[in-house]
């Protein structure tokens, strides 16, 4: 009865990991970026500055002539090696700004 329990409560446990994060706090860097020209430009970009480790995810907007990057939790930001990273990707790097923002 013991052994059954310790199964429902970690597969209880399991389940909810994900609620945990929903609504968390997470550090995020806005770069503005000229020269995209196409949606293979933002897509490759978004690939180069992932391979930063601390970056969670990098989404490009050909639309907005920006990237997002979401840190992951506990990360600090290191504007220079994004403006490095979207340098050597072909496009040239503007105005960052970091915040905190709630994302889900």
């Amino acid at each position: 009865m013991k052994i059954l329990r310790l199964k429902l409560a970690i597969v209880a446990l399991v389940l909810c990991m994900p609620l945990l994060a929903w609504g968390a706090q997470f550090q995020v860097v806005d770069i503005d970026v000229q020269g995209m020209t196409c949606p293979f430009c933002a897509y490759g970009l978004s690939k180069s500055l992932t391979k930063a480790s601390e970056v969670d995810s990098a989404d490009a907007s050909l639309k907005e002539h920006k990237v997002r990057i979401v840190l992951k939790p506990g990360a600090q930001p290191d504007l220079d090696r994004y403006k490095k990273l979207i340098h050597e990707a072909g496009f040239t790097p503007g105005d960052a700004r970091v915040s905190m923002e709630e994302v889900k």
